[in-house]
């Protein structure tokens, strides 16, 4: 929900990444989020899908409904779940009717409390847009640290199984086909932001630990890059990451783009077990993106990093390629739903 920095912007806060500061967990931001759906429509266009889709998002593209979940972050619960961002986020002005804030305000209100919320954790629907498995594992699997019934990839299937004509599993409460699709044209894009399926854990030092043997320390958390800061304390890897250049936003889909997206290989089995079985490859980014980095002692609640020259560069080529997945898998998926 974040206004979208240029690319120049960010070479320029580059050598200042890192301030420690809450998940956030707004994978891409809008534009990431857009360029996802604007590639499903892409590909969708003419087919079953996409008239299925116009008929239940009243003619919205995915381009625009995949915004939605995090535009729901502005319905307040601490003030009677008010919705307090109106006109804050030019990307919200379409679902910002009296009818829209209606919809966003129900959907929090069922899922604001009906996870196993910790003291201190945010509202339960914000925890749908991440999990924190550590960078040592290669798979998603049941017992990981960081890995939980409301996490992205849990919330991911049960929007699919939703749309299939099923109940959503608990702790999902989702009113109707409408909503499990602005959700999921969300969620599979924040699946494929690698910081929002992989972690890296440090102890006190500095030096990674793997929360799975070592036992796990909620000290050693990095909450998904946010605990990642340089000196000055200005950025952090998380938003960096979640920042998407102006090369990869949906006015740039052509031809080229759309062939690799056509390339990606369809998921084998069934729809609802496709998103675990994605989360590989997002874990598999995730370690390359925390490779390159070094790390000093803690400080109060983060630690300073510091990032080669050419991590730019190569986070812009990884966010490229994530952002063509999730935009074919999304087709794929509602392909699948709809054939």
């Amino acid at each position: 929900m974040r206004k979208p920095r240029t690319a120049r912007v960010l070479r320029q806060l580059l050598p200042l990444l890192f301030c420690g500061v809450t998940h956030l967990a707004q994978a891409w931001g809008p534009v990431g989020h857009e360029s996802v759906g604007a590639i499903a429509d892409r590909l969708l266009a003419g087919s079953r899908a996409s008239h299925e889709i116009a008929a239940l998002l009243d003619g919205w593209p995915l381009a625009q409904a995949a915004v939605w979940a995090d535009c729901a972050k502005g319905v307040d619960p601490a003030k009677d779940y008010s919705y307090t961002a109106r006109g804050r986020f030019a990307e919200c002005a379409p679902f910002e009717t009296d009818a829209g804030i209606t919809e966003m305000v129900d959907f929090v209100r069922r899922n604001d409390d009906n996870c196993a919320r910790k003291p201190g954790e945010e509202s339960c629907h914000k925890q749908y847009h991440y999990a924190d498995v550590a960078i040592q594992r290669r798979s998603y699997a049941a017992g990981h640290v960081g890995r939980r019934d409301d996490d992205v990839v849990a919330a991911s299937a049960a929007m699919i199984r939703v749309l299939q004509g099923r109940t959503a599993p608990a702790p999902f409460v989702i009113r109707d086909k409408r909503e499990a699709l602005l959700l999921l044209a969300h969620y599979l894009g924040d699946l494929h932001q690698p910081l929002h399926v992989g972690a890296i854990y440090l102890d006190a030092a500095g030096h990674p630990v793997d929360p799975d043997t070592a036992g796990f320390d909620p000290d050693s958390a990095t909450r998904g890059g946010n605990q990642l800061v340089l000196p000055e304390g200005r950025g952090n890897l998380h938003h960096l990451w979640d920042d998407v250049a102006e090369a990869d936003d949906a006015a740039h889909i052509d031809a080229a783009w759309l062939k690799q997206a056509r390339r990606v290989a369809r998921t084998r089995g069934a729809p609802a077990d496709w998103p675990a079985a994605w989360t590989g490859g997002s874990l598999s980014a995730a370690r390359a993106a925390f490779a390159d980095l070094s790390f000093a002692a803690k400080q109060g609640a983060s630690w300073r990093a510091a990032a080669p020259e050419d991590y730019e560069h190569k986070l812009r080529r990884t966010q490229h390629r994530q952002l063509t997945l999730a935009g074919a898998r999304l087709a794929q998926t509602l392909r699948a739903v709809w054939p």
